[in-house]
Protein backbone atom coordinates (compact mmCIF):
# COMPACT_ATOMS: atom_id res chain seq x y z
CA UNK A 1 0.00 0.00 0.00
CA UNK A 2 1.14 3.53 -0.74
CA UNK A 3 0.87 5.93 2.21
CA UNK A 4 2.28 9.43 2.66
CA UNK A 5 2.49 10.70 6.24
CA UNK A 6 3.86 13.88 7.82
CA UNK A 7 6.42 13.30 10.57
CA UNK A 8 8.80 15.77 12.25
CA UNK A 9 8.92 18.43 9.53
CA UNK A 10 9.11 15.95 6.65
CA UNK A 11 6.95 13.66 4.56
CA UNK A 12 7.47 9.90 4.71
CA UNK A 13 6.48 7.58 1.87
CA UNK A 14 5.72 3.91 2.54
CA UNK A 15 5.34 2.19 -0.81
CA UNK A 16 6.27 -1.04 -2.58
CA UNK A 17 9.38 -0.99 -4.74
CA UNK A 18 9.06 0.30 -8.27
CA UNK A 19 12.08 0.72 -10.57
CA UNK A 20 11.26 4.33 -11.50
CA UNK A 21 10.73 5.53 -7.92
CA UNK A 22 14.38 6.23 -6.92
CA UNK A 23 14.97 8.54 -9.89
CA UNK A 24 11.59 10.28 -9.57
CA UNK A 25 11.96 10.65 -5.78
CA UNK A 26 15.41 12.23 -6.03
CA UNK A 27 14.09 14.74 -8.59
CA UNK A 28 11.81 16.19 -5.90
CA UNK A 29 14.28 16.06 -3.02
CA UNK A 30 13.59 12.55 -1.76
CA UNK A 31 16.14 10.64 0.32
CA UNK A 32 16.05 6.90 1.07
CA UNK A 33 16.45 6.21 4.81
CA UNK A 34 16.15 2.43 4.71
CA UNK A 35 13.31 -0.04 4.88
CA UNK A 36 12.20 0.94 8.40
CA UNK A 37 11.42 4.55 7.37
CA UNK A 38 11.39 4.51 3.58
CA UNK A 39 11.64 7.65 1.45
CA UNK A 40 11.51 11.09 3.08
CA UNK A 41 10.73 14.40 1.38
CA UNK A 42 10.61 18.09 2.31
CA UNK A 43 7.10 19.20 3.37
CA UNK A 44 6.91 21.68 0.48
CA UNK A 45 7.10 18.78 -2.00
CA UNK A 46 3.76 17.26 -0.95
CA UNK A 47 1.93 18.02 -4.22
CA UNK A 48 4.84 16.78 -6.34
CA UNK A 49 5.07 13.59 -4.25
CA UNK A 50 1.33 12.95 -4.58
CA UNK A 51 1.67 13.43 -8.36
CA UNK A 52 4.48 10.85 -8.49
CA UNK A 53 2.35 8.37 -6.51
CA UNK A 54 -0.63 8.93 -8.82
CA UNK A 55 1.57 8.39 -11.86
CA UNK A 56 3.19 5.16 -10.61
CA UNK A 57 0.49 3.51 -8.44
CA UNK A 58 -2.70 5.43 -9.38
CA UNK A 59 -3.23 6.50 -5.75
CA UNK A 60 -2.25 9.79 -4.10
CA UNK A 61 -0.92 8.33 -0.86
CA UNK A 62 -3.88 9.26 1.34
CA UNK A 63 -4.99 6.75 3.95
CA UNK A 64 -8.52 6.69 2.45
CA UNK A 65 -7.41 4.54 -0.52
CA UNK A 66 -6.26 1.83 1.91
CA UNK A 67 -9.77 1.22 3.21
CA UNK A 68 -11.63 0.70 -0.08
CA UNK A 69 -9.91 -2.22 -1.82
CA UNK A 70 -10.97 -4.83 -4.35
CA UNK A 71 -9.39 -7.82 -6.06
CA UNK A 72 -8.85 -7.74 -9.82
CA UNK A 73 -8.89 -10.89 -11.93
CA UNK A 74 -7.02 -10.54 -15.20
CA UNK A 75 -7.23 -12.97 -18.10
CA UNK A 76 -4.31 -12.55 -20.50
CA UNK A 77 -5.20 -12.35 -24.19
CA UNK A 78 -2.34 -10.53 -25.88
CA UNK A 79 -2.70 -12.24 -29.27
CA UNK A 80 -0.09 -10.20 -31.14
CA UNK A 81 3.40 -11.05 -32.40
CA UNK A 82 5.10 -8.26 -30.39
CA UNK A 83 3.80 -8.36 -26.84
CA UNK A 84 3.99 -5.17 -24.81
CA UNK A 85 1.88 -5.64 -21.67
CA UNK A 86 2.60 -9.15 -20.42
CA UNK A 87 6.25 -9.48 -21.43
CA UNK A 88 9.23 -7.55 -20.10
CA UNK A 89 12.82 -7.63 -21.34
CA UNK A 90 15.33 -8.20 -18.50
CA UNK A 91 12.94 -6.74 -15.89
CA UNK A 92 9.87 -7.88 -13.96
CA UNK A 93 6.40 -7.27 -15.40
CA UNK A 94 4.69 -4.30 -13.73
CA UNK A 95 1.11 -3.07 -14.04
CA UNK A 96 0.22 0.25 -12.41
CA UNK A 97 3.13 0.03 -9.99
CA UNK A 98 2.46 -3.58 -8.93
CA UNK A 99 5.00 -6.28 -9.72
CA UNK A 100 3.00 -9.02 -11.44
CA UNK A 101 5.80 -11.49 -12.18
CA UNK A 102 9.59 -11.68 -12.18
CA UNK A 103 12.17 -14.13 -13.47
CA UNK A 104 14.19 -15.98 -10.87
CA UNK A 105 17.85 -14.99 -10.45
CA UNK A 106 19.01 -18.32 -11.90
CA UNK A 107 16.73 -17.72 -14.95
CA UNK A 108 15.22 -21.22 -14.62
CA UNK A 109 11.70 -19.97 -14.02
CA UNK A 110 9.59 -17.07 -12.85
CA UNK A 111 7.56 -16.25 -9.76
CA UNK A 112 4.43 -14.20 -9.12
CA UNK A 113 4.75 -10.82 -7.43
CA UNK A 114 3.57 -10.11 -3.87
CA UNK A 115 -0.23 -10.24 -3.63
CA UNK A 116 -0.56 -11.99 -7.03
CA UNK A 117 -2.14 -15.43 -7.36
CA UNK A 118 -2.17 -17.35 -10.65
CA UNK A 119 -5.35 -19.38 -11.16
CA UNK A 120 -4.44 -20.69 -14.63
CA UNK A 121 -1.10 -20.65 -16.40
CA UNK A 122 2.00 -19.24 -14.78
CA UNK A 123 4.76 -16.73 -15.51
CA UNK A 124 7.78 -17.93 -17.44
CA UNK A 125 11.38 -16.92 -17.96
CA UNK A 126 12.39 -16.96 -21.63
CA UNK A 127 16.15 -17.10 -22.22
CA UNK A 128 18.60 -16.90 -25.09
CA UNK A 129 22.42 -16.97 -24.90
CA UNK A 130 22.62 -13.20 -24.37
CA UNK A 131 19.34 -12.03 -22.85
CA UNK A 132 16.17 -13.00 -20.96
CA UNK A 133 12.55 -11.95 -20.61
CA UNK A 134 9.71 -12.48 -18.15
CA UNK A 135 6.48 -13.51 -19.86
CA UNK A 136 2.90 -14.37 -18.93
CA UNK A 137 1.32 -16.59 -21.61
CA UNK A 138 -2.02 -15.98 -23.31
CA UNK A 139 -4.81 -17.75 -21.45
CA UNK A 140 -3.18 -17.22 -18.04
CA UNK A 141 -5.53 -15.96 -15.32
CA UNK A 142 -4.27 -14.18 -12.22
CA UNK A 143 -5.70 -12.21 -9.31
CA UNK A 144 -4.19 -9.01 -7.95
CA UNK A 145 -5.18 -8.75 -4.28
CA UNK A 146 -6.08 -5.57 -2.39
CA UNK A 147 -6.15 -3.04 -5.22
CA UNK A 148 -7.46 0.38 -4.18
CA UNK A 149 -10.81 0.80 -5.94
CA UNK A 150 -9.69 4.21 -7.23
CA UNK A 151 -6.85 2.48 -9.19
CA UNK A 152 -9.08 -0.06 -11.02
CA UNK A 153 -9.61 2.24 -14.00
CA UNK A 154 -5.85 2.62 -14.48
CA UNK A 155 -5.44 -1.17 -14.46
CA UNK A 156 -8.09 -1.45 -17.19
CA UNK A 157 -6.28 1.21 -19.23
CA UNK A 158 -2.89 -0.49 -18.73
CA UNK A 159 -4.22 -3.89 -19.84
CA UNK A 160 -6.21 -2.37 -22.71
CA UNK A 161 -6.87 -4.91 -25.47
CA UNK A 162 -4.27 -7.33 -24.08
CA UNK A 163 -6.70 -9.02 -21.71
CA UNK A 164 -9.85 -8.86 -19.62
CA UNK A 165 -10.01 -7.17 -16.20
CA UNK A 166 -12.79 -8.15 -13.77
CA UNK A 167 -13.48 -6.79 -10.27
CA UNK A 168 -14.40 -8.80 -7.21
CA UNK A 169 -14.67 -8.14 -3.48
CA UNK A 170 -11.47 -8.80 -1.52
CA UNK A 171 -11.06 -12.19 0.19
CA UNK A 172 -11.55 -10.84 3.71
CA UNK A 173 -14.89 -9.27 2.81
CA UNK A 174 -15.99 -12.50 1.07
CA UNK A 175 -15.10 -14.55 4.17
CA UNK A 176 -17.06 -12.16 6.41
CA UNK A 177 -20.14 -12.38 4.15
CA UNK A 178 -19.95 -16.19 4.19
CA UNK A 179 -19.67 -16.22 8.00
CA UNK A 180 -22.61 -13.84 8.37
CA UNK A 181 -24.80 -15.97 6.07
CA UNK A 182 -23.91 -19.19 7.92
CA UNK A 183 -24.67 -17.58 11.30
CA UNK A 184 -28.27 -16.88 10.30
Amino acid sequence: MVVISAASARLELKAPYHPTLPFRARQIGGVWLGAAIGWVFPLEQEQALRAVCLDIWAVDGTIAAKGDVIDLQITVGEDVPFRSVFEAHETPIYLVGREIAASLRNLRGARPGRGIQFLAGKPRCLTSPSTWSTSIPDGAVFVIRDVPRCAAKRFREAVGGAGLVEESAPRVAKARVTLLKSAR
